[in-house]
């Protein structure tokens, strides 16, 4: 009789445990950094995907770098950038190619943490100090094979010194952002731009902003809002992306070209 309370009170236990680990949710988001491009790889058997169309503001900007085809389905290399902070489903941004419903589309779920950004360029440093007492004129016999290789190494680098070798060609310079830009604008204007230069031009476009209104030592979420709301640049800023995201977009190519043209030249030195 005694008993009876104890295995009670252990029955009660198990039940709480088991209660804890049924009800228990597991957080299966990924924290990204905001600002900083990320990949997903998407297997997908249904029709073509496309990302949906540009609208202002949008949290998250998504592209397809790649799409690998399969006999049964569909390997696509997403590439995204997270703007501001929250939760989001990278499948909230895809749509099929011909209109039709998305069905079986896997989600790929994500969180924008701005901690993460604040703290993209830190790094830990941990360091204790640590003493060593040895004996045996330890110290005594370190500092003169000290000084022994250091008159070696003397007598290495100026006995008979030969004569430095000739100075190599360091090659051609690597181009300028304006070089770039001009690069960008040539193949617009000739109608050879394709999606991966058109991403590359994007991220050039926002680094001449960045510069233009002295924004490079601020993180690159806070930069975007500056730039979509700055006099200069807002309006740019609009149309560039409504041309990059939409599919039937309406801004013509020769507006684009006049965005590009100011920045494809070189600064007066």
């Amino acid at each position: 009789m005694k008993r009876k309370p104890a295995l009670w009170l252990a029955a009660l236990i198990a039940s709480a445990i088991v209660v804890y680990f049924a009800t228990r949710t597991t957080d299966d988001s990924l924290r990204v950094p905001l600002g900083v491009e990320q990949a997903a790889i998407v297997t997908y058997s249904g029709p073509l995907l496309a990302v949906a169309p540009y609208k202002w503001g949008v949290a998250v900007n998504v592209r397809i770098a790649a799409v690998t085809e399969k006999p049964d389905r569909r390997i696509y290399d997403l590439r995204y950038i997270v703007n501001r902070a929250g939760n989001f489903d990278l499948k909230d941004y895809l749509v099929a190619d011909d209109g039709s419903t998305l069905e079986g589309l896997p989600a790929f779920k994500f969180e924008g943490d701005p901690k993460l950004s604040k703290n993209l360029d830190t790094r830990i440093q941990e360091t204790e100090e640590i003493r060593v007492d040895v004996g045996g004129r330890y110290y005594e016999w370190m500092a003169f094979f000290t000084v022994l290789w250091i008159g070696w190494l003397f007598l290495l680098i100026f006995w008979k010194r030969p004569k430095p070798p000739a100075v190599p060609d360091a090659g051609p310079l690597p181009p300028t952002l304006a070089e770039l830009m001009k690069d960008f604008l040539d193949q617009l204007e000739a109608g050879t731009l394709n999606a991966d230069a058109k991403a590359k031009m994007e991220m050039l476009m926002l680094q001449c902003w960045r510069n233009e209104l002295a924004l490079n030592a601020e993180p690159m979420h806070s930069s975007l809002d500056q730039i979509a709301s700055h006099g200069s640049t807002g309006d740019a800023l609009k149309k560039l992306q409504h041309w990059l995201h939409h599919p039937s977009s309406s801004v013509p190519s020769a507006e684009i070209a006049a965005v590009i043209k100011p920045y494809a030249v070189e600064a007066a030195s």
